[in-house]
């Protein structure tokens, strides 16, 4: 017995990282390793809520996507800073996006007695991103002229006049 509750703890511990590592792998096996010259965003939209409402995802102002029930939707940031906004969004999600990082974020939906379905993005680390973007159905693929999907040209930075 003594040595069966140290085993199962670690079989625990070493699921739960082969559960975040697998997340992660999902994004990179679909879209390629995190170029070293940009970032890459992705917002997931795990839950069903008001699954046939889609709400679009603006970074500095461009269209980069949207979700729609269960879905998440990534592209490439240039190392800078920017402001992720979603359409019925509380206020803007500000960030300084690094050459070769990763960033989640939570676009978690609610629906109101009053005011329908309402959304609110959180930053999420690679831990509590993993279990959601595994509940995520697909990501969302957006068409622009002469390139196959947004992670094709990374978003610029904010430039000093825009802030």
């Amino acid at each position: 017995m003594r040595t069966a509750i140290p085993t199962l703890f670690l079989v625990v511990v070493l699921g739960a990282c082969d559960h975040e590592i697998t997340a992660a792998r999902t994004v990179e096996g679909e879209l390629g390793a995190v170029p070293a010259s940009a970032a890459r965003v992705c917002v997931l939209r795990p839950e069903l809520d008001a699954a046939d409402v889609t709400l679009e995802l603006r970074d500095n102002g461009r269209l980069v996507g949207a979700t729609r029930g269960a879905t998440y939707v990534c592209w490439l940031a240039a190392p800078g800073e920017h402001q992720v906004t979603s359409a019925d969004d509380t206020g803007p999600t500000l960030f300084v996006a690094r050459p070769g990082a990763h960033y989640w974020i939570h676009q978690e939906m609610s629906l109101l007695a009053t005011a329908g379905a309402h959304a609110h993005l959180d930053w999420v680390d690679d831990a509590a991103a993993a279990p959601m973007l595994d509940a995520c159905r697909a990501r969302v693929r957006v068409a622009i002229p002469g390139h196959e999907t947004t992670d094709a040209v990374a978003v610029a930075p904010r430039r000093a006049r825009e802030r």
